[in-house]
């Protein structure tokens, strides 16, 4: 009990606590306003934890990731309109409820539900990150590299129209990461003679580049006029309710958090499913869409509850869950970690830490939207433009305030251009981010693995774990890409038609 003893004496302290709230609060009304994500306000908060105790910095980190998570269902049940993709289900019972003057009840529920799920998973991540930790401890070279590429692979799976075109913008990040001086060698690759770039690009520009300033640049093309929210009713469901929808809540915290531990996956995923389910198994499932509660609670529970499961897989194994922790990965590489399978070793309070950081922000969580809820909805109302002036100065201030180089304000606006291009030819961010990331390790781990093994690509097929990882690969490939499985049926039948003549 020492090590959580240790680490509680560090997290409750008055600077701490008053972190967990300005963190929860900026994370609730970046969720709660459509079209800001919860990834670009990590991505923006990362800087500004620069030069931070290791402790406050993950207090502010986490604290947003899961307010934002929460903070979609504001307007999703208020105007309709998800806040966030995993609000996306909330809003199909919410703003029914709305309609008919019970937006403060739905909104209350949700807070609750966001709550509870978040606390269970918590445990849930406690009990199962030291489980997968042991197990990764086997990992050797060839692995690394292989995860490497599977946790560009898992984003580029998720986050993009197509499996093409995400890992395309992840052999473009693989690309930017051998920028710099090569690790191995100490040879200059690709600076161009400026020094500022013999470390590669930095992190921080390329983040707030890609996921802030790129946000920016989209919603100048929509100044649409603030909309008009309902009223607030009263907030606070009954004990009666709440008992009655405790059962469902359960589930649902179980089903977000193991769809969050599998990486790439989700919340937006974890809460269709999870309100998919609830709607089979519920005695009215004609009443959902119409402003059944039995909706909230399913998709509030799951996809918050997915934040603590999301953890699992990039403490371990180095693999985001989804978008939000594959830019938190940039985050504590930032702060001196390397998320993988020596992390907890390295650094055993780390485990007890985030537990205790998830805990604790949930509470916070919980108060904030409980109290503040008509405050929360009135963000909605500010102006657009007003709020994009605001994220561009922090950008700006952010970038500089790492290095205090007007050398990574250049490179953030040129991030912050590349990630509009992308857009709107359909290229996802977070596999170029996850390559400029995962890039060195997996050039080192390749080509250590090639010197051990005298240059002989058999090891890749002889030890089980690479095995494990080459045929997941495969069938993320395989599966995605329908048209490979038609091409290789039409292939087969050419060669059968031609033995017949034959």
């Amino acid at each position: 009990m020492s090590p959580l003893l240790e680490v509680i004496g560090e997290l409750f302290t008055w600077n701490t606590l008053l972190l967990f709230l300005v963190g929860t609060i900026i994370g609730i009304i970046i969720g709660a306003l459509p079209g800001f994500t919860t990834t670009m306000g990590v991505s923006l908060l990362i800087s500004f934890t620069w030069g931070m105790p290791l402790a406050e910095a993950l207090v502010l980190i986490v604290s947003l990731h899961i307010g934002g998570t929460y903070g979609g269902s504001t307007s999703a049940i208020f105007l309709n309109i998800p806040g966030t993709p995993a609000s996306a289900a909330t809003s199909l019972d919410g703003y029914p409820m709305a309609l008919r003057g019970e937006g403060g009840l739905a909104r209350g529920i949700a807070t609750i539900q966001s709550f509870i799920g978040s606390i269970l998973a918590a445990f849930l991540f406690l009990l199962a990150t030291p489980l997968l930790s042991q197990f990764s401890m086997n990992f050797g070279s060839w692995e690394y590299f292989l995860l490497a590429l599977f946790g560009i692979l898992i984003s580029a799976n998720i986050t993009a129209e197509s499996l093409t075109k995400g890992i395309i913008a992840g052999i473009i990040g693989l690309i930017l990461a051998t920028v710099g001086m090569d690790l191995i060698t100490g040879t200059p690759r690709f600076t161009f003679g400026r020094s500022e770039l013999m470390d590669g690009f930095s992190l921080i520009s390329v983040l707030i580049g890609l996921f802030g300033l790129s946000e920016v640049i989209t919603a100048l093309s929509d100044l649409t006029p603030p909309l008009k929210a309902g009223k607030v009713s009263s907030v606070m469901p009954s004990m009666k309710m709440l008992k009655k929808f405790f059962p469902l809540g359960i589930r649902s915290s179980f089903i977000g958090a193991l769809i969050g531990a599998v990486p790439g996956v989700g919340a937006d995923v974890a809460s269709w499913v999870s309100y998919d389910m609830a709607k089979r198994r519920s005695k009215e499932p004609e009443t959902f869409g119409k402003g059944n509660p039995e909706g909230i609670v399913a998709s509030e529970t799951a996809n918050n509850a997915c934040v603590p499961g999301s953890y699992i897989p990039m403490l371990t194994l180095g693999i985001p869950g989804d978008s939000v922790t594959a830019v938190i990965i940039g985050g504590l590489m930032l702060h001196g970690l390397n998320p993988g399978p020596l992390l907890l070793t390295e650094q055993p309070f780390l485990l007890y830490q985030i537990f205790l950081i998830i805990l604790v922000a949930s509470f916070f969580m919980l108060l904030a939207g409980l109290s503040f809820s008509s405050i929360f909805q009135r963000v909605l109302l500010l102006p657009k433009s007003m709020v994009l002036l605001l994220v561009s100065v922090l950008c700006v201030i952010g970038t500089y305030a790492v290095n205090s180089r007007p050398f990574d304000i250049g490179i953030m606006f040129l991030f912050g251009l590349i990630g509009y291009g992308m857009k709107q030819i359909g290229l996802p961010a977070p596999p170029m981010v996850l390559g400029i990331i995962l890039g060195p390790m997996a050039e080192q781990n390749f080509r250590r693995a090639m010197v051990s093994a005298d240059y002989s690509f058999l090891p890749f097929i002889t030890r089980p774990i690479c095995i494990i990882l080459i045929l997941t690969i495969l069938f993320i490939v395989i599966g995605k890409n329908q048209a490979v499985i038609q091409k290789w049926h039409y292939i087969r039948k050419k060669i059968c038609r031609s033995r017949r003549i034959e």
